[in-house]
């Protein structure tokens, strides 16, 4: 996993966040040839995918829209059962285990942040702790991981507000704390920067970066993605194309084919990772 050092600003939550990791056991997970059909659909949307996801790295996902990201993603938190293959988790199957077994290892953060009426933001974060949890009342150890979930994320003077007034970012952040609290070994989001502004998104990716556990994560920003990922996963029309160290995933050949845009790589300033700019095809490329 990257050890990219943190900003001073990132460290404090960085630090406060970490307490939250101290029993994590970062998870491996592997595809063995899964095949999922969409509902209604004639023939296989994912087709004999074979991938494995190495305890404690960040794996990014990219593609186009409708290649599959999402798809994949809900095979790899038990929400779609594969119609040929399997899914494990260290070894053994995520379907072999129960939905509460799976949820004590495995936190989401999907693209809807949810339309929950009523709540305050500090109970949507709590809601993170039902897996692990061993009574119905919450305990001072409890609301101190909600509050270090909520530092750690920039959202704890929102704890008293209710969760449906606050803004897209705020409530994709809410639900990332809503995760950490969760305390998972296995963390896989779903587009989570998409609500946030430039800086809220590069902060939630730092602090991503710096976790123990295991971290798998959709991302259409392919800088992003290439700044922060140990490994970049590229998908198109619902297989797997590459999957490797960023400079050799996205290379100006495969980003071309991928996404039918040409690309520019810059060197960003102190570190050695790529950023990109992109362009359609001129008809000077094309001739």
């Amino acid at each position: 996993m990257s050890t990219k050092p943190p900003s001073h600003h990132l460290a404090s939550m960085s630090l406060s966040v970490m307490d939250l990791f101290q029993s994590c056991r970062p998870a491996s997970m592997q595809l063995n040839n899964v095949s999922w059909t969409q509902p209604k659909a004639q023939s296989a949307f994912l087709s004999g995918l074979n991938l494995e996801i190495k305890a404690g790295e960040l794996l990014t996902i990219v593609g186009p829209n409708g290649s599959g990201k999402t798809s994949l993603l809900r095979c790899l938190y038990r929400m779609n059962p594969p119609d040929q293959g399997e899914v494990l988790l260290d070894n053994q199957s995520i379907w072999s285990l129960s939905a509460k077994q799976c949820a004590k290892r495995i936190a989401t953060v999907l693209q809807d942040a949810g339309h929950a009426i009523g709540l305050s933001v500090f109970e949507m974060v709590e809601i993170g702790l039902t897996p692990k949890s061993l009574s119905w009342k919450s305990s001072k150890e409890d609301r101190q991981i909600v509050d270090k979930a909520l530092a750690a994320l920039d959202v704890l003077s929102l704890k008293e507000r209710r969760f449906e007034t606050l803004s897209g970012g705020e409530k994709q952040r809410v639900m990332i704390a809503r995760a950490l609290a969760q305390q998972p070994d296995v963390l896989i989001l779903d587009e989570p920067t998409n609500h946030l502004d430039i800086r809220h998104q590069l902060e939630v990716l730092e602090l991503l970066n710096q976790l123990p556990c295991t971290v798998i994560v959709s991302l259409h920003d392919l800088s992003l993605a290439a700044s922060y990922a140990d490994r970049i996963l590229i998908m198109q029309a619902g297989q797997i194309i590459d999957c490797a160290p960023p400079l050799e995933a996205l290379t100006k050949e495969q980003i071309r084919n991928v996404f039918s845009v040409e690309s520019v790589t810059h060197t960003q300033p102190n570190t050695p990772r790529p950023s990109y700019s992109f362009h359609l095809e001129t008809e000077k490329e094309q001739a």
